[in-house]
């Protein structure tokens, strides 16, 4: 819990208020055999005579919207802000999606979330908006706009992350885009998951590298699927190696990482905990890319924000470098063949990490 939500919790708990009124509900609404958004679709939007087309968009904005709180571990009729402004990283991170399509996903949502306010067979309190309280604090007006990201070239980015002084934030940046991952997979990586040839930091975190994807390897990154790790979006695993840029962002910010148990990379600075908000990633780029986005010549792009990690990485390799389609699935994570046994799954890596790795460290673009 951050320092912001810390505050609110006291003002609460001052006044005998309550910052999660709906967490209460939950073990109820888990034992109906009742899905309250499917009661609006049949109650509301159907009788109404909503066309076939707009009551698709709202079955696609409930499904999404029920596969993230399904991973937040929370109903879908019991949110907080909190589960929100987590959609709305989903959305912007995992989706791409733009400002506009997000706030008309949220408004779908928040019209279901109005009607069970408004009748008496449900618990919503009327004083309390999630929705209207997370869209109050998250900034969506500057991605509404265009769908393209603007033609950054290197030097940029380069710009960018050699101004970045804060150990933290820049490996937030580095390593998205040396690894094309989302924010949700870089909050998602575990100390064993790293293989790092630094023998004082293997003296302070000695769960480095214990991973048995790259437990023989050193200097290399595993990243696992979807279906090994949970909050994960790739179908395939990869290991990738980190180059001298990669490996440096990360020795200084783990000599200054607390020095806690958690076996999670990223940890939060106040409370030691696992971060699982993507939009403080997404924060970060936005404040570093900041000069970038309000330029004129820029205005008419998508803002830069932590997904542009993965999109850069992908055009880099796929485009500049010109390498194999595999190989750029394979350090992707798409999907590539049809076999999922575990033993095909360790050949699939050992063969394709060896594909790329020199390759990778050879042509991998520097940005210190």
């Amino acid at each position: 819990m951050n320092a912001k939500n810390e505050d609110l919790e006291r003002v609460a708990k001052a006044f005998g208020r309550d910052t999660d009124p709906l967490k209460k509900h939950e073990p109820i609404f888990e034992d109906l055999d009742i899905d309250p958004l499917d009661a609006y679709i049949d109650r509301v939007l159907i009788p109404t005579g909503k066309s076939d087309s707009t009551c698709k968009n709202y079955c696609v904005s409930y499904e999404q919207w029920r596969e993230v709180m399904n991973q937040l571990g929370r109903h879908p009729a019991c949110p907080s802000d909190h589960h929100v402004k987590m959609f709305i990283a989903h959305l912007r991170e995992e989706r791409d999606n733009s400002g506009t399509t997000i706030e008309k996903k949220l408004n779908n949502v928040n019209r279901a979330y109005e009607w069970w306010q408004q009748h008496h067979a449900f618990p919503h309190p009327t004083d309390y908006d999630p929705f209207k309280l997370a869209k109050k604090e998250v900034d969506l007006s500057d991605d509404s706009d265009v769908g393209d990201y603007p033609p950054l070239d290197l030097s940029h980015l380069r710009g960018v992350v050699q101004d970045c002084h804060h150990v933290r934030d820049r490996l937030f940046i580095v390593w998205p885009l040396k690894f094309g991952l989302r924010a949700g997979g870089l909050l998602n990586i575990r100390m064993e998951d790293i293989a790092l040839s630094h023998a004082s930091i293997k003296n302070w975190y000695p769960s480095l590298g214990t991973a048995a994807a790259v437990s023989d390897y050193e200097d290399a990154l595993y990243i696992p699927s979807r279906y090994e790790r949970e909050g994960n979006k790739s179908h395939r695993s990869r290991i990738l190696p980190l180059d001298d840029e990669a490996k440096r962002v990360l020795v200084q910010f783990l000599q200054t990482r607390p020095s806690v148990d958690s076996q999670c990379l990223i940890v939060s600075e106040r409370t030691y905990e696992p971060m699982d908000d993507s939009e403080h990633i997404s924060a970060v780029w936005k404040d570093h890319f900041e000069g970038i986005n309000n330029t004129p010549e820029f205005e008419d792009y998508r803002s830069i924000r932590s997904h542009y990690g993965r999109n850069f990485f992908t055009n880099y390799w796929k485009i500049q470098e010109d390498i194999p389609r595999e190989l750029v699935q394979y350090m992707r994570g798409d999907k590539l063949g049809k076999s999922t046994s575990g033993d095909a799954i360790d050949d699939y890596l050992a063969a394709y990490y060896g594909d790329i790795h020199e390759l990778y460290l050879d042509r991998v673009f520097k940005l210190l």
